[in-house]
């Protein structure tokens, strides 16, 4: 399942995904100003961290919008948004 998690609903968000085994979790918009920990695959949109002036911990990929379409079309999407 893929996750993405914008700040106002994070802690929800943040819980559910870590229930689940497969999670992959997206950090967009003021998203990427969290770092969860969490066993799971964890991206941030590229471009939301760089307009917010944010630098990435190893443990997030960054990825390109188009990064996230193939993401929110490869996967079962909860939107947290």
């Amino acid at each position: 399942m893929l996750y993405l998690i914008d700040e106002p609903m994070a802690d929800i968000g943040l819980r559910t995904a870590a229930d689940d085994p497969d999670a992959r979790v997206v950090l967009i918009q003021d998203g990427v100003f969290l770092s969860p920990a969490l066993d799971a695959e964890l991206y941030a949109v590229e471009k939301d961290a760089a307009v917010r002036g944010v630098d990435l911990p190893a443990e997030i990929e960054a990825i390109s919008y188009d990064g996230l379409i193939d993401l929110i079309v490869e996967n079962e999407v909860k939107n947290f948004v």
